[in-house]
């Protein structure tokens, strides 16, 4: 059987237009990107949620050293808590980006830690685990990375990072020490 040969673009585009062959392709094309884009932003609204879980749990179980004197009458140092609460939480977590902030009061109304949302890296950190009884305020920050362009809705810091804090207060048991 012999083809006709198509002489003008009119007929060509009419013929394009009448078939069906690729349709389910070009509308998966079309439809595939922005379901992708939007399962990549659940997942990273996932991690970023698992993450500061894992960031609060690492915080309560390392800070219930310190409310029963296990830190003071041991001596732990500050790097040595640090290590202890890398211990805590995910292993994914990057621990030279979590910062570590303990104050202490002798009162549950003069307790007061700095503000973790806008404390720069360059400010001191404090290391006050306190005494027997003592109120004692726990607090750990986290800047996670997002990777997901678009996003900026998440972001808290700007430039696509957003900030995880953790904290934990409690009154110090009466240990003895």
């Amino acid at each position: 059987m012999r083809r006709r040969k198509i002489t003008s673009l009119r007929q060509l585009l009419g013929q394009f237009a009448r078939k069906q062959d690729g349709a389910a392709a070009v509308e998966f094309a079309l439809v595939a990107l922005p379901f992708f884009w939007l399962l990549l932003i659940i997942f990273e609204t996932a991690g970023v949620i698992f993450t500061d879980i894992a960031l609060q749990n690492g915080v309560t179980e390392t800070a219930r050293l310190i409310r029963t004197g296990q830190v003071q009458t041991q001596g732990i140092t500050e790097s040595k808590f640090k290590e202890l609460l890398c211990k805590n939480i995910a292993s994914y977590i990057n621990c030279s980006k979590i910062r570590v902030d303990i104050t202490k009061s002798a009162s549950l109304a003069t307790i007061a830690g700095p503000d973790m949302m806008t404390v720069k890296d360059t400010t001191a950190q404090s290391f006050q685990t306190g005494g027997p009884l003592d109120w004692v305020l726990v607090q750990a920050r986290y800047d996670w990375k997002l990777s997901v362009p678009g996003i900026s809705g998440l972001a808290n810091m700007g430039s696509g990072v957003r900030r995880l804090v953790a904290g934990a207060m409690f009154r110090n048991e009466p240990y003895g020490g």
